[in-house]
Formats: structure tokens, sequence, C-alpha cells
């Protein structure tokens, strides 16, 4: 079991788990040991595979480059309990109206300027633009700020890319699409921000659902990237899990195609833990 789910880690309800704890390092130890014998094991029977990735928060799991071995081959590893391809995320969103998903009445007596605050939402998406009035800073108290400091500030406090390739081709955390940066909009845009599309102003100053809320940048769409492989995608989510945020929000779909992807898995344990 992960870390997420392991009796000897899990966390209480409403606890998270302790990363800097004598008990977790122990064992992390312990799963870093299981996953070190499994790649022993493929070395010797199937040496053409490659181990590219692990996780021990969301699964105990590493993802594996076939190279032309057969998923069957793996499967037959003492150490695996399960194995399976991949899939590709692809990036989607919906607009709710606050008065239709009653956000404005769940703001309740605390009004806007409370409504979420205290809250971390990490956003796996495409990036998030903090030059948009959107995520404007100021009056928000000092944050400590991780990842890429270009593209964080006071409200997006966070900026990690998450893409293989992403060293090679230069790409990083900037939002040079602007999906991320419209679902970070829908889930904390500041209260009232005036707002205006090619020259028009719009007739009333939108509001996120929770405009009181700090933003995590987790880009695992970067540059012109239009799809996210599943083990991209738990990357992002185990480092915001890592870095103390309390939501993920993932406005994609696509490339499942009906299987249980370990995603799905992955996402379960996070909630529980």
């Amino acid at each position: 079991d992960p870390l997420s789910t392991s009796a000897k880690t899990r966390p209480a309800k409403g606890r998270k788990v302790d990363l800097s704890s004598a008990s977790v390092k122990a064992y992390r130890a312990e799963l870093s040991a299981l996953r070190n014998a499994f790649k022993k094991w493929l070395a010797t029977n199937a040496p053409r595979a490659q181990v590219t990735g692990g996780w021990d928060i969301s699964l105990n799991a590493v993802t594996v480059k076939l190279n032309g071995t057969s998923l069957r081959t793996v499967r037959l590893a003492p150490q695996v309990a399960r194995a399976e391809y991949g899939g590709l995320y692809y990036k989607t969103a919906e607009d709710p109206d606050l008065r239709l998903v009653d956000a404005i009445a769940g703001w309740g007596a605390g009004g806007a300027a409370n409504a979420g605050k205290g809250v971390k939402v990490a956003i796996i998406d495409s990036g998030i633009d903090i030059t948009h009035p959107c995520f404007d800073d100021a009056g928000y108290p000092a944050q400590t700020q991780l990842g890429d400091r270009r593209f964080t500030n006071d409200k997006v406090i966070a900026a990690k890319v998450f893409y293989n390739k992403a060293a090679n081709q230069g790409l990083t955390a900037a939002a040079i699409d602007s999906h991320g940066t419209h679902v970070a909009g829908t889930v904390a845009c500041n209260a009232g921000t005036p707002a205006d599309v090619n020259g028009v102003t719009i007739p009333y100053a939108p509001s996120g659902v929770a405009p009181a809320a700090l933003l995590g940048n987790y880009n695992v769409f970067p540059g012109t990237v239009e799809s996210a492989r599943s083990e991209d995608i738990l990357n992002a989510l185990d480092a915001a899990y890592a870095d103390g945020f309390d939501v993920a929000n993932m406005s994609l779909g696509g490339g499942a195609n009906g299987i249980q992807d370990l995603l799905t898995i992955a996402v379960d344990n996070l909630d529980r833990a």
C-alpha cells in the first residue's frame, strides 16, 4: 500500500500524511526497496524494458517504457499486483454560473472576501497567467512560493511543469495556452474582477466560485502540448499533495476508453489521505 492508504502511514481524518515524520520516512524506504527489487527483476527478465518514474504517496508504483516487452511479461514479476497501459488525457472545461451552483449562497455571512480563504487549490492543467487581473495578489498576505517563481505570486503560490520532454524542449510552467487560466478563474478569480473580451467590457465583474482561495499551477500541458499522460498527471497530483494543497482540479478527460486507469485509483487514495 502507498503512504496514503497504508495502516502504517495513512493520516487521521482531517489530517494529512506527515512526510517529515520518522515513521513515514522509514515506510518510504520499505516501498523504495520493493520498487528496487522490481527493477532488478526487470533487468534480468525483460532487459529491454526501462523504468521511467515512480511514486509512493498515491500509489506504490512505477512506470515502464516497454520497448517491445509485452505487458504480460511485466505482470509476471513477483512484486507486481497490477500492470496496464497508461492513458492520454485532454483539456476540457465547462463554465458554471455562480448562481446555478449556489456559490453565492455558499459564501454565507463571510461573503466573497472569505470564500475559500485558507484553502489551497492545485490546478492540474495548462498553467495560470498571473498577469491576468483575476490573480492579482494585492491584499494577500505573503506566501511561501514554490517552483518557478517567474510564474508565482501571493495568489498563485506554486508553478511547476510535468512533462517528460520539458527539459529537452525548454518548456516551463508558463501559461502559453489559456485553458488553465480559464479554469483557475472559474475556481478562484478574485471577487468582482473587471474584465473585457476583445476590448468589449463585460457588464458585470466576474468572480470565482471560491474567490479568496490560493492557487497552484501544476502544468501538464506546457507550451503547445495537447495531451497529458496519466504518468504526468500522477506526478502533478503527488507533488501537489506533498506541497500541502487541499484540493486538486482536473478539467481534463479523453483517452481512458473505459479502462480503470491506475490514475483513478490514485485519485481515490489521495482523497482518502
